[in-house]
């Protein structure tokens, strides 16, 4: 099930209203446990037995680490050891055998291996990363163990951010699924804007973009101006279709008094690649620095030291959204980019980075980096990569043109909500909320949201992208 289902509108009014109905907090977390169930497992019930493995491995294993201190390590083992696992299976095996098959062909080694062809489930990648932080976090000491099962598996399990994230994590849930909570209108009122917002995002700006972009990276040879038009068509439609995503799931938790993590603080602004990282996927990005980036060594060694930390954590991270090469080099990308700043940085003078011109300057360029890393996240195929990047700007016919600029032309339009939205929450809210105006106003918002995402939902209705991941 997805949110952007029919049959998700009504799974939403019973779970909202039965779980508001029940008033204790024990019932409460039973059913959302129940309720999550149900929405994970809605096509596939098969998908719940790699949840709760992971969840009841890490579980028990916490509780091990607190009875074993002296076996700690051992016990993480376990829980680490359990979680690549069945990420590496149905995430990296068939990649790993199509991969070791190439290169026996490529030895003139005759073999027969054949992918398996592993159905991959959603959301492995984050209910994974999730659950092990939580033993981490105990192996560390930074967190206790839990004793009630129901708290921890509700903390692991809720439905809103079960798919895609945000990343949580386990000291935030389980603080709050461990808390009473009590009905709010003013959280409801806020969750439901902030869930309109988002379904607007993926339906009316990220569906229908997409088909173009689609449409353009599907083609044998595009000339240049194409596909660096439906790239930047792209970065438009991963940033709505993945922050719509987010809100989407963060209003529905906050409908039901839990608080998720902000995971997009206006990413395309950011001025340098650390920053883009700190405004981007959130939750994700800490994950990385705290679990991978820092264990590698992070920032306190030297510049050798940094740089392969950097690396390190990044190449893992490009991995992790998906089990193919082209995502490798995005994240080995982001990693130059990042080291690279760092020797660029002190080269550039004080008086041009402060300047007025400064930190636009470094926006727009930024901007730039980040949408030539999106062209090697977005093509898959290395040959068609290669080809987007070495092919030559000129000899365009005029259809070539027309097309560039209708791609343009759709990528701006579909933009436009995007920096309205943003104008709107940083100067407009903070003026007028708790006027008398102000809900009249909202309301007819969000029936103008309706209206149009039933008017574009006709269009399409494709999957989030990090479903996939």
């Amino acid at each position: 099930m997805t949110f952007i289902q029919v049959e998700f509108l009504a799974f939403l009014a019973v779970v909202f209203t039965v779980y508001w109905a029940l008033g204790r907090r024990l019932w409460q977390n039973i059913f959302l446990v129940v309720a999550s169930a149900v929405f994970y497992g809605w096509v596939h019930p098969w998908f719940l037995i790699l949840l709760y493995v992971s969840a009841i491995v890490d579980y028990f294993g916490a509780l091990g680490m607190e009875r074993w201190p002296h076996r700690k390590g051992l016990v993480l083992l376990v829980s680490i050891g359990t979680n690549t696992a069945i990420l590496g299976y149905y995430k990296y095996f068939d990649f790993f055998v199509v991969n070791v098959a190439a290169a026996l062909d490529a030895l003139g080694v005759h073999n027969s291996l054949q992918p398996l062809g592993i159905l991959l489930p959603p959301g492995i990648s984050f209910y994974t990363f999730q659950s092990m932080a939580y033993s981490i976090d105990v192996y560390r000491g930074e967190l206790r163990p839990r004793k009630h099962v129901l708290d921890y598996m509700l903390a692991v399990s809720l439905f809103p951010h079960l798919v895609a994230g945000p990343v949580q994590r386990a000291s935030n849930l389980l603080l709050q699924a461990e808390t009473r909570r009590t009905f709010d209108l003013a959280m409801v009122r806020s969750g439901f804007a902030l869930a309109m917002w988002g379904a607007f995002k993926k339906v009316v700006v990220a569906d229908t973009v997409s088909p173009y972009v689609d449409k353009i990276f599907g083609l044998r040879e595009p000339a240049a101006p194409m596909i660096w038009a439906a790239t930047l068509g792209f970065a438009v439609q991963i940033l709505a279709d993945f922050s719509g995503y987010t809100d989407v799931a963060r209003g529905v938790a906050r409908m039901l008094g839990f608080e998720l993590m902000e995971n997009f603080k206006n990413p395309y602004l950011a001025t340098n690649p650390s920053e883009f990282w700190r405004r981007w996927h959130v939750s994700f990005s800490s994950w990385i620095r705290d679990y991978l980036f820092i264990p590698l060594g992070g920032s306190r060694g030297g510049l050798w030291a940094t740089t392969r930390a950097t690396f390190g954590a990044m190449l893992i991270s490009g991995l992790w959204h998906g089990a193919s090469w082209n995502f490798v080099i995005w994240g080995g990308y982001h990693a130059a980019l990042i080291t690279g700043y760092r020797l660029v940085t002190p080269l550039i003078p004080a008086s041009l980075r402060k300047g007025p011109l400064g930190r636009p300057g470094a926006v727009v360029i930024m901007f730039f980096f980040t949408c030539l890393g999106w062209l090697l996240f977005r093509e898959t195929d290395g040959a068609a990569l290669w080809g987007h990047l070495t092919r030559s700007p000129l000899g365009v016919t005029d259809d070539q043109w027309v097309a560039t600029v209708t791609m343009l032309s759709i990528t701006a339009a579909a933009a436009t909500p995007l920096v309205l939205g943003l104008l709107v929450q940083r100067y407009l809210i903070p003026r007028i909320e708790g006027s008398a105006g102000y809900l009249p106003l909202q309301t007819t918002v969000w029936a103008a949201f309706a209206a149009s995402m039933f008017f574009f939902g006709r269009m399409s209705a494709m999957d989030f992208i990090y479903f996939q991941f």
